[in-house]
């Protein structure tokens, strides 16, 4: 799978990077970036009727791969699920599944500030004068 992804990633980012510069050419109501690089011979270049028809449809075409690789990529890059790790639990032996274990009471934490030491326990090391705020 490691091949497969590489190879989704870097053809999403050559059609990011296409439809970056697709989008950018494209002329707009004062002429865009299509005209600092020289939007007026687009016309010869493209046909009669300029680049637009052309932009337009290599925009869309570029959109759509764009999708299609991004769900690509995202399906290749899915983990299984935790819970298929887990077994199921099997019926007892009368048919019927055994039950369920008591809620547990709510426990303290295992660290409490306020609960003595063990006998016989360290006591903690003193912060140096300074720190600990």
């Amino acid at each position: 799978m490691g091949i497969l992804y590489g190879l989704l990633l870097a053809s999403f980012i050559v059609v990011a990077l296409l439809l970056i510069v697709i989008i950018l050419i494209q002329p707009g109501k004062s002429g865009g970036m299509g005209a600092a690089f020289g939007g007026g011979s687009s016309s010869s270049v493209f046909g009669g009727r300029g680049a637009t028809t052309f932009l337009t449809k290599a925009t869309g075409i570029l959109a759509g791969l764009f999708f299609v690789l991004s769900i690509l990529i995202a399906l290749t890059n899915v983990e299984p699920s935790v819970t298929r790790d887990i077994p199921a639990t099997k019926p007892a032996v009368g048919g019927t599944a055994a039950p369920a274990p008591a809620p547990v009471a709510a426990q303290p934490s295992a660290v409490d500030p306020a609960a003595p030491a063990p006998e016989g326990a360290p006591a903690p090391a003193a912060a140096p004068a300074g720190e600990g705020l």
